[in-house]
């Protein structure tokens, strides 16, 4: 396995990972109800990281996953730019800028996070992670519709482009619901379902680019 194939699985799994097992040690300690929160919203994923002792899980694992996150978009540039016949155009140069941009925003939305619960910055926090999800599927959406430009080209980009544009698609699908859900004012349980499936599907994305990166390795040069 390469190191940028090590990259895309270990800042899925590092970032799930978290997610989940705060969820499991919630569900252990009584803080969260045993549920199945992709189906039900019975909690948020912010709400898992909050009480203690799974803040200290929660912040340390998706911190640390933000920063592979931006290494991510690090190594998509420098792909593209080793397979790409002409250079990428400005968006996609520009696309490291704004994953580090992305995953900044997720850090400072996570870090802002702690046990006491009355006294959290609710709107900054909602704000950057809001921006991290926005930027997150902005910049997902210019990079697919790219490689669908060099797969036109008969550039070899892989096995993952339907994957990819499964994902966006359905992240798009769930955005609209969001807003949708913001206008009526709907259930926090609704919004709650929606949450986990954008970060799912955001995950899946960078997943996603291992099977791709099978040959692929960074230089000194990149």
């Amino acid at each position: 396995m390469t190191l940028p194939q090590r990259i895309a699985h270990t800042s899925f799994w590092l970032s799930h990972g978290s997610f989940w097992l705060t969820l499991v040690m919630g569900m252990y300690l009584g803080t969260t109800d045993i549920c199945v929160p992709y189906l039900t919203g019975c909690t948020s994923i912010t709400a898992t990281g909050i009480p203690d002792p799974q803040a200290f899980v929660f912040r340390g694992g998706l911190i640390s996953a933000c920063v592979l996150f931006a290494v991510w978009w690090y190594c998509m540039q420098s792909w593209l730019i080793e397979i790409a016949p002409e250079r990428p155009i400005w968006t996609v140069r520009y696309m490291v800028t704004a994953g580090v941009i992305s995953s900044v925003c997720l850090i400072i939305a996570t870090a802002v996070l702690r046990p006491d619960k009355d006294h959290l910055p609710w709107t900054l926090h909602t704000v950057f992670a809001a921006l991290f999800f926005l930027i997150s599927l902005l910049v997902q959406t210019r990079v697919t519709y790219w490689l669908k430009h060099l797969k036109k080209r008969g550039v070899d980009i892989g096995s993952s482009l339907k994957q990819k544009f499964a994902l966006i698609y359905a992240q798009w699908f769930f955005l609209g619901v969001m807003i949708v859900l913001q206008v009526v004012d709907s259930d926090d349980r609704w919004k709650s379902v929606v949450e986990w499936w954008m970060a799912l599907l955001i995950g899946l994305y960078y997943l996603s680019s291992a099977q791709d990166w099978k040959h692929f390795r960074l230089t000194e040069t990149d």
